[in-house]
Order: structure tokens, then C-alpha cells, then sequence
């Protein structure tokens, strides 16, 4: 049942002769004068259809003079005039006369005892007529114009929300302040499997709540625990939001808007599907990191299987650099040793980086002396800084760095990668570490910057350059080596000391890398 399917209809006047054998000669003269009073408009036709009274109102309610209807008039002149001024109705193609002729015909009959009718001016008439058993018709004009336009307004927004209910992917319900079921979608059918021959718009809660084709394979005690759940969810004002797996399977996110004048409006969402894909998503997800662990843990094992052959292959070569070797031999060894140390950085690279891609790095907590730690490094770049030509410069450095706590290996890895990096692709000019500190409550934060004169990188690939295997210049790798790691593991292992790393480069002036530590102080 829908609220479209009630049709209003029109309520009779009240009789004003109700006698057994009344006619309008015998009635006196104060009804007369009570009729003119009245705001409807009254005619009366006689048994001979001639006009025996009119009042005024029912002169202005068809917009007509008193020479258009009097008393006396033959009710055809009186039905004619009304035609010719298109106040009769529709006329159905007949001309004026034959149509005032046919409703004359009909006067009286009961096919004409109540009629709505438009008017040409807009207004809406109900026209109610009795006849006496003397054969006298009193016909009463009731003005329902602005009843009629809010008639069609609410069928007009009736019709609109039920298309909009039936066209909506969501069910949903108004239940009102009396606990009935005002309205619903075709979609709420659906979802609770109701018959839709079962229930009707204004359905009391209980009535509905029997219908819930998913409550039906409960068990009664079951089905009635659910029944309070859902009555409580339903009524209970502080509660927005739910959601509820139903016993077909189903799962549903119902929301809640309470009224101002109690009840609440229910949109109701079937989530099933998006559950099975957010597991799914879940799943693949898991599976994905799941495969990628044992990637690099394989990874890691075959890096370090190979370097145990590539170290005894380097000391193989070195001792044979002692022994009596002819010049063109000990070149070969050279090319052998310089080829093996540029393989074993690789593997160590791809060693470090699996290890991290595991989790399988273990911080060492130590003392570490951060200056020596930078004249280790200087000390290892030196030797390739000065074969370039380069100056290794020392910048801004604090006469005393206090202690810190923390994995000096690790440490000392981040600084030598950039101080690396630097040197390798600078071709002239000078490679310039710095260091600053700033104590704090968490310990001494550590910032230490390495810039160079060399390449620069270009702004739109900064973001690119700690991705893994990234190289920024083909050309230069090929005659340093390396495969794009160096970055990627040291950003890693920043992240892993809760710290931070930028970068700011312009191309063809230089980089320079900015590292931020914060370790606990001694």
C-alpha cells in the first residue's frame, strides 16, 4: 500500500430539509434570510425546474449578476448561461446548448448528485445536491480551491518520494512516533526477504517485525532477543549507527536520523560485497608482504652466500700480489681485485637492503663518538676523492660533541654512503662535510649536512632519487659502479634511527644532503 493509493474524498454538507414532505413553499421566510447568511452558495429548483431561491454567495462562487441567474429561471436558461461562460465542465466537443440540454436532462438524477468542477478562473467547486419529496433540489456550491491545490501538492510529493525511494540502491524506512512503519522502499523487501503482500505503509513495528523474512529461521527465543535489538537500535535516540549481519548471510549498515517530532529515518546499506573485497584486499595484501618478506630473506641468504666466495677470491688475488709475478700479470691481478671490491659493494648494497626489507636489522646500542666516526669516513673517501682531484673539505664542526647512545655501525654507514655518493659524482671542485648539535630533552639531536660541486639533480627527480635502484646518471655509474641503493638503504636506516633526510640540489652547481639524528645522550 502506498500513501498515493489514499484518495481523499470529498465530504457531504449537511442536509438542510430533512422532512418527509417538505417543500420550499411551506418553509418560511427565516430559512431564507439563514441561507443568504450562509458563505456557500445555495440554489433551489423547484419539481417544475424553474429557480426558487438563490443566495448571493452562490452568484460570486460561479463569478455570475443576477441577470445571469434569477428566480424563476428555467433551470436549462440557468445551465446554458453557464455553459456559454465555460462553467459547466467540459463540454466534450457538444455545443453550448446541447450540453445545457443534456445536464438539464439529467437534473435530479443521482449520476448529479455530487460533482467537482474547475472554474475558468481557477477556483475548484464541489457541488452537492438533495432532493426533497416534494421534489424541490437544494444544490450547494462549496469553494475547496485551496484544499484541492494542497491535495495536489501532497500527491505531487508523494509521487516524488516514492520515485525517489524506488530509485534509490539503499532501503529506507520512516518509522514515526507511534512505532509504525510510515513509509519504505522496495529495497527494504528485499534485504529483510518480506513479502510485500504482507505489509502496508503505517504497518505497526510488532506487525512488520513477524514479516523479517531473516528473523523466521530463529528460533523463537532468538528471534525474539533480535526482535528487542532491533527495537531498541530503532528507538533509542543516542544510538546512530550500526551494523548487523543478518542470518541469510547478508550484512547491513544501517544509519539513523532521529525526527524533531520522534521516529527516526533508517538508510539501510548492504556492505556484504564490500566486506568479501576488503578481505580480499586484506588477503592479497597480507600474501603480498608475505612473498616479499621471503623474497628478501632469500635474498639476503644467497647476498651472503656469494660474498663469502668474492672475499676468497679478493685474498686469493692479494696473495698472489705477493708472490713473483710478472708486470702484465700483477695488471690483471689489479683489474681482478678492483672488479671483485666493486662486485662485493654490490652485494653488501643488496645485502643491507633485504636485511632491511626483512626487518632483520639489529640496532647495537653503544657509546659512539660521533667526531671519530667522521674521521673514519674522511679517512675511507680520501684516497678516491684525491684520485678525481677533488678537496675534501671539513665545514663547520663543534670543538666538543658529548657522547651519544647508539648503532655506531649504522651511523657511520649513513655518512659514508652520502660522502660516497658525493664523491662519485663530483668531477671538480670539493665535497664539504658539516656537523651541528643542539642538546635536548630527549637527547642531542645531530645534524650533519654533505655537500658537493658536482652534477646537481634536477627538482622534478628529487623525489625519485631514494627509490631503489634509481641512478641519476647512467654514465657516471657505469664508470663508478653501484646500482642505485645507496640512498634508498640510507634513508632506510634514517627512518629506522627515527630521523630525517632532505635534500636540496641545483643542476650543474652541486647537492647537498641534510641528516637529523636524535640519540640519547651518555
Amino acid at each position: 500500500m502506498r500513501i498515493g493509493d489514499i484518495q481523499q474524498k470529498p465530504k457531504s454538507p449537511v442536509k438542510i430539509l430533512t422532512g418527509e414532505a417538505e417543500a420550499w413553499d411551506k418553509v418560511s421566510p427565516l430559512l431564507s434570510e439563514f441561507l443568504e447568511t450562509l458563505h456557500d452558495g445555495v440554489i433551489v429548483v423547484g419539481a417544475d425546474k424553474r429557480v426558487k431561491f438563490i443566495n448571493s454567495s452562490y452568484l460570486s462562487s460561479l463569478d455570475l449578476s443576477p441577470k445571469d441567474v434569477f428566480v424563476g429561471q428555467n433551470v436549462y436558461e440557468t445551465l446554458l448561461v453557464l455553459a456559454r461562460q465555460g462553467k459547466l465542465g467540459p463540454s466534450r466537443g457538444m455545443t453550448p446548448e446541447d450540453f445545457a440540454r443534456e445536464r438539464a436532462d439529467l437534473w435530479g438524477h443521482t449520476e448529479s448528485h455530487v460533482e467537482r468542477r474547475p472554474m475558468p478562473n481557477g477556483t475548484v467547486l464541489d457541488i452537492y445536491r438533495t432532493e426533497t419529496t416534494a421534489g424541490d433540489i437544494f444544490s450547494v456550491c462549496v469553494d475547496v480551491t485551496e484544499s484541492h491545490r494542497k491535495a495536489e501538492e501532497l500527491t505531487l510529493q508523494q509521487t516524488y518520494m516514492q520515485s525517489l525511494l524506488a530509485n534509490t540502491s539503499d532501503a529506507i524506512t520512516l518509522i514515526d512516533a507511534n512505532g509504525c512503519f510510515a513509509m519504505f522502499n522496495e529495497k527494504l523487501l528485499e534485504l529483510y526477504e518480506i513479502d510485500p503482500k504482507a505489509v502496508y505503509w503505517g504497518i505497526p513495528y510488532e506487525d512488520m517485525m513477524v514479516q523479517f523474512g531473516d528473523m523466521k529461521r530463529l528460533s523463537p527465543t532468538e528471534r525474539a532477543k533480535e526482535a528487542e535489538r532491533r527495537r531498541r537500535f530503532a528507538f533509542d535516540p543516542n544510538i546512530l549507527t550500526i551494523k548487523r549481519p543478518l542470518s541469510n548471510g547478508r550484512t547491513l549498515n544501517i544509519n539513523k536520523t532521529n525526527l524533531p517530532g520522534g521516529g527516526c529515518v533508517l538508510t539501510i546499506r548492504d556492505i556484504t560485497a564490500d566486506l568479501r573485497r576488503e578481505a580480499e584486499m586484506v588477503e592479497a595484501r597480507n600474501f603480498a608482504e608475505r612473498t616479499n618478506l621471503h623474497k628478501s630473506e632469500f635474498v639476503a641468504r644467497m647476498s651472503h652466500e656469494m660474498r663469502t666466495p668474492m672475499n676468497g677470491i679478493l685474498g686469493s688475488v692479494a696473495l698472489m700480489n705477493r708472490t713473483e709475478i710478472s708486470p702484465d700479470q700483477r695488471g690483471l691481478l689489479d683489474v681482478i681485485t678492483s672488479s671483485g671490491e666493486v662486485l662485493l659493494r654490490l652485494i653488501d648494497d643488496v645485502l643491507d637492503l633485504s636485511r632491511l626489507d626483512a626487518d632483520a636489522v639489529e640496532m647495537v646500542e653503544e657509546d659512539i663518538h660521533v667526531l671519530e666516526v667522521i674521521d673514519q669516513c674522511l679517512g675511507i673517501v680520501h684516497p678516491a676523492a684525491i684520485a678525481q682531484g677533488l678537496e675534501i673539505r671539513v665545514g663547520k664542526m663543534p670543538e666538543h660533541m658529548p657522547l651519544v647512545r647508539g648503532d655506531s655501525v649504522r651511523v657511520k654507514q649513513i655518512l659514508l654512503n652520502l660522502l660516497t655518493n658525493a664523491v662519485k659524482f663530483t668531477e671538480q671542485g670539493h665535497v664539504e662535510i658539516s656537523l651541528e648539535h643542539t642538546p635536548g630533552p630527549e637527547g642531542v639531536t645531530m645534524y650533519l649536512s654533505v655537500a658537493d660541486t658536482g652534477v646537481g639533480i634536477a627538482a622534478d627527480k628529487l623525489d625519485q632519487i631514494f627509490e631503489r635502484f634509481y641512478q641519476i646518471d647512467g654514465t657516471v655509474t657505469r664508470r663508478h659502479g653501484g646500482a642505485g641503493l645507496g640512498l634508498a638503504i640510507t634513508q632506510r636506516l634514517v627512518d629506522l634511527l627515527g630521523g630525517a633526510i632532505q635534500v636540496q640540489s641545483t643542476v650543474g652547481e652541486g647537492t647537498v644532503f641534510r641528516v637529523s639524528l636524535t640519540l640519547p645522550g651518555v
